[in-house]
């Protein structure tokens, strides 16, 4: 009898891995059975145009006692990904390479202490709150610890409209769960960057000015630390923020309508898609901004062209194309790609490393298109005669109140406010009367005396005021006037504050006590400045004195 033929069919069914199939329609079920088998989250769209994008790796956070958590954060990812009205990608990974993972690393901490694996139950305010002290307690600045403590909330609210953390509950998570702003004032500590001082974008344009010039000789494609130089070249003189000049793209130049001497510049805000549309008004929620001149508008031509066929080889539109020709970071020699934020920060710091760049203390500048936007719109400022209507259209800021993280005083408007607090400290002996600030040439008929036969009281216009003297003997009042103002900015009323007082501040610290230090004062200053903190001087206990003048 023949024998039977063993039957050799593969049933795949039976080789399948069960987690291969990621299971996330019932999120509240512990969520550590459904491990993922590749935690990787991939964010196609980030850095460079022909590149992989960027991942965001949850593999290290498996394994260390807070499982469940991990897969929720996991498949919130997946599903804020999946959703075309979601964030963008940028916002999306911020949420858990800054929120989750610091987090994450406070939870190993948390379970070290109390042995027990963690899970969405765990998540409660009291932990929150337990975070918020351990970040308040490390060595981060306090911007750092609210970016990191706001993308972890924004992370577990997205969490909750995901359906990946039932625990907490339908409730009001700001209102029932969250602390009530846990960073007070935080605006107020943001100061930003700084624009650039004269001295310092006098020496980025000449730079600039010679690093430009071969490139317009140039008829082969520019490298991308060419385009850098470009990109610098178009921020400074347009005040674009980085994210709409790395997305311009080859039909932002238009033909202006009005004008012959300029073009229309047209980018996009990621925020909301929102239009920036340079130098005309079409409609209402498009802002009135500048023109751009013609030179700007012929640089951008020049990338469009010799960059032409790389755009092609991609199939983008991106005016900051190029093709990689050293390779490295995990691309290859000859792969057509597009400017990003990191490659702009390392070929910033190589134009400034090749035109040793210095600011007046010798020290190394401090570039970034930041700072180029901020000196634009400052330029703007003192140009329109320091209007902050023209330059809230010009920075596209719909009212002025948003340009106070952007305007700074212009130094000729510091000058005319302290310019005589400079020239008079030189005299270091004077014979005028005494004023409760230092000392007169004249209280009567001075500069700015009332000359009506009473005696001045403005003294808080002394420091603009040709009369006024400041000797050594008054560094002890003057000094008990600056502590007075310090000590009492909440009671004074911060808006007055400001616009009365805060100058007094500047004038003393940058323009009184260098002149003394000139003329080899300075340890007097000091020990004045000292006196006046620990024992003020009576005039000024308070402010009051402000008050009897009024």
């Amino acid at each position: 009898m023949a024998r039977q033929r063993k039957n050799l069919t593969i049933n795949k069914d039976k080789l399948k891995k069960t987690s291969v199939v990621e299971t996330t329609i019932d999120a509240t079920q512990n969520q550590a059975i459904v491990r993922p088998l590749n935690p990787v989250v991939n964010y196609p769209n980030l850095g460079s145009s022909g590149g992989n994008g960027y991942n965001f790796d949850f593999s290290p956070y498996y394994g260390n006692g807070y499982d469940d958590i991990t897969n929720r954060a996991f498949y919130t990812a997946k599903a804020l990904l999946k959703s075309t009205d979601a964030f963008t990608e940028e916002t999306q990974r911020a949420y858990f390479k800054y929120g989750f993972a610091k987090f994450a690393k406070y939870l190993e901490l948390f379970i070290h202490s109390s042995n027990e694996d963690l899970t969405q139950a765990d998540i409660t305010p009291e932990l929150i709150e337990q975070y918020l002290l351990h970040l308040k307690g490390s060595d981060l600045g306090f911007t750092s610890q609210k970016e990191i403590y706001s993308k972890l909330k924004s992370m577990l609210i997205r969490m909750t409209e995901k359906g990946y953390w039932s625990a907490v509950g339908d409730i009001n998570l700001n209102s029932d769960f969250f602390p009530k702003n846990p960073f007070p004032n935080s605006n107020q500590r943001v100061k930003g960057e700084k624009q650039l001082t004269s001295h310092e974008k006098r020496q980025v344009v000449v730079a600039l000015k010679q690093a430009i010039k071969p490139i317009y000789q140039k008829t082969e494609p520019l490298t991308g630390y060419e385009l850098t130089l470009c990109l610098l070249a178009v921020a400074i003189q347009t005040g674009i923020n980085t994210s709409p000049l790395l997305n311009m793209t080859t039909e932002a130049l238009s033909d202006h309508p009005l004008k012959d001497n300029r073009k229309l510049l047209t980018v996009f805000k990621k925020r909301g898609n929102a239009t920036q549309l340079h130098n005309l008004r079409k409609s209402e929620e498009l802002e009135v901004v500048q023109g751009i001149k013609l030179d700007v508008a012929y640089l951008i031509e020049v990338i469009i062209e010799r960059n032409a066929q790389v755009r092609k080889s991609t199939g983008t539109d991106l005016v900051f194309a190029y093709e990689i020709t050293g390779g490295g970071r995990g691309t290859k020699k000859g792969t057509a790609t597009s400017l990003w934020n990191d490659l702009l920060k390392d070929n910033i710091q190589k134009f400034i490393k090749e035109y040793d760049l210095k600011d007046e203390d010798g020290r190394t500048i401090k570039l970034n298109v930041s700072r180029l936007r901020k000196t634009f719109i400052n330029g703007i400022y003192e140009l329109s005669g320091e209007s902050l209507l023209i330059a809230a259209q010009q920075a596209k800021h719909s009212g002025t109140g948003t340009l106070d993280h952007y305007l700074q005083a212009p130094e000729q408007s510091k000058r005319n406010l302290g310019l005589m607090g400079e020239i008079r400290v030189k005299e270091l002996t004077s014979a005028e009367p005494s004023v409760p600030v230092g000392h007169c040439k004249d209280p009567k008929n001075g500069d700015r005396a009332p000359k009506d036969g009473s005696f001045c009281n403005d003294f808080l216009g002394c420091f603009r005021c040709k009369s006024f003297v400041i000797t050594g003997d008054d560094l002890y009042k003057l000094y008990s006037f600056y502590w007075a103002i310090i000590r009492n900015r909440d009671e004074f009323g911060r808006k007055d504050w400001k616009r009365h007082l805060r100058n007094v501040l500047r004038i003393v610290d940058e323009e009184v006590a260098p002149a003394f230090a000139k003329l080899g004062q300075l340890q007097r200053v000091e020990a004045e400045k000292e006196r006046a903190r620990t024992n003020p001087h009576p005039y000024w206990q308070n402010l009051d004195m402000l008050k009897v003048t009024q």
